[in-house]
């Protein structure tokens, strides 16, 4: 059983998950009213990493990848997230996947060697009975049409997706997890209605399918995050704190170096889709930097104790 003061702990990895910094023009005011719809069974970052930890000795796939002819190899949100999130995964004793379309391979073995990880890169064709459960960060879904949108509704077709992937591991009873920042991603369908609501594009995405940006496919715990990467990070946080090692939470410095490499091997900041920009969802280095460190902050000072006098 959680005591309190851990609690207490998740909940503050939650509170910074949810703080907003994208810029102008990208949808704001939402996460929070998101996160509360979807949050069922306390904090979410210890709901999810509690069944992480569990798996220990198991597989899982951590999804992730949007490719399309403006991000021709994928974005940062997303693939650096995964590459923490399998990393730590690994560490505590569970064979972590990153799974990714062909084109972003290159992108995450960048990534991989810039963080010091040892997870596999595998692509998007592997069979859902190869895995105990399954985490999808920034993969975005099917609408009730069938059509799979950007967070503004512009349509486009993402190749192999992974709807049918996490919708066979639902049927056979495993565990499923979706992060997502815009209600476009694999997940929200575990809340279709109420995202339907809160996103401005939710119910017209103004295309001609005519069916809004919601995602249909639903996973058994939904994730919403300011920025995807920051639900993945929130998760090594959990693990950090269930596993007594706080050392698995990384350091800023290495989450730039991990961002700086997805950039140099052609992956795309999503806030600009420019070349060469090295930021997450339009928040620069700083900014993301500030949310690594204040997030390992609170999982190493909950290992700490106060020398003061009674």
């Amino acid at each position: 059983m959680t005591d309190a003061p851990q609690l207490e702990t998740f909940e503050n990895i939650d509170r910074v998950v949810t703080i907003e910094m994208r810029p102008q023009g990208i949808p704001r005011g939402i996460i929070r009213k998101l996160y509360e719809a979807a949050r069922s069974n306390g904090p979410l970052s210890h709901e999810t990493s509690t069944i992480l930890a569990g798996l220990a000795g198991k597989r899982v796939a951590v999804v992730t990848g949007i490719v399309f002819d403006k991000l021709p190899k994928g974005e940062v949100d997303g693939p650096l997230g995964s590459a923490f999130l399998a990393k730590a995964l690994n560490e505590v004793g569970v064979e972590a996947d990153v799974m990714v379309p062909d084109e972003m391979v290159p992108v995450v073995e960048a990534i991989r060697v810039a963080i010091g990880g040892s997870f596999a890169i595998v692509q998007q064709s592997r069979e859902p009975g190869d895995y105990a459960a399954a985490v999808t960060v920034e993969k975005l879904g099917r609408n009730s049409k069938g059509q799979a949108h950007t967070i503004f509704g512009a349509p486009f077709d993402q190749g192999f997706d992974a709807d049918d992937f996490i919708e066979a591991m639902n049927r056979e009873g495993r565990p499923t997890i979706g992060i997502g920042d815009g209600g476009n991603e694999i997940g929200f369908g575990a809340m279709f209605n109420v995202a339907q609501q809160l996103v401005p594009a939710g119910r017209n995405c103004g295309c001609p399918c005519g069916g809004g940006v919601i995602t249909t496919t639903a996973t058994k715990v939904l994730f919403p995050a300011a920025v995807s990467n920051y639900g993945a990070y929130a998760i090594v946080g959990g693990l950090a704190v269930l596993s007594e090692r706080p050392e698995l939470f990384p350091e800023e410095g290495l989450v730039t170096a991990g961002l700086r490499a997805n950039v140099d091997a052609g992956g795309l900041d999503g806030g600009s889709f420019h070349p060469n920009v090295y930021a997450d969802d339009g928040i620069p280095v700083d900014g993301v930097e500030g949310i690594v460190t204040v997030m390992r902050t609170i999982v190493q000072q909950h290992f700490r104790t106060s020398p003061r006098k009674a």
